[in-house]
C-alpha cells in the first residue's frame, strides 16, 4: 500500500493530466450515454480529489472546461451530444465542488 502511495505522489501530475483527458475524452469521443462510465469517472476523480487534497476552488476552476465546450459546442451545432455530455460533468463537478467546500468548513 505504501507503494501505491509513493507512486501516486510521485506522479501527481500525470495523474491529474490522465484524469482531466478522460473527462474531456468522455464528453467529446464517446458517442453514447453511460451512467456507469460517467459515474466511474466521476467516483475515481473523487478519490484522487481527496487523496490530493484539492480544494473546492480547484474543482470549480476544472468547471471551466464543460463551459468552454458547451460554448464553443452551441457554436458548431446547438443540438448535439457533445452539449448535452458536457452539461452533465459542469452539473456534477459544481456539485462535487460545492460538497467538498460543506464537508471541509465543517471540518475546520
Amino acid at each position: 500500500m505504501k507503494e501505491i502511495s509513493l507512486f501516486f505522489n510521485k506522479n501527481k501530475a500525470a495523474i491529474n493530466t490522465l484524469i482531466l483527458v478522460v473527462i474531456i475524452q468522455d464528453m467529446l469521443l464517446i458517442q453514447y450515454k453511460s451512467d456507469l462510465i460517467t459515474f466511474t469517472i466521476l467516483g475515481l476523480s473523487i478519490i484522487f480529489f481527496k487523496f490530493y487534497k484539492f480544494t473546492s476552488k480547484t474543482i470549480f476552476v476544472l468547471c471551466s472546461i464543460p463551459v468552454s465546450i458547451i460554448f464553443f459546442g452551441f457554436l458548431i451545432d446547438p443540438a448535439s451530444l457533445v452539449i448535452e455530455k458536457a452539461s452533465i460533468w459542469l452539473f456534477l463537478l459544481m456539485g462535487t465542488g460545492i460538497i467538498w467546500e460543506i464537508i471541509n468548513t465543517d471540518a475546520e
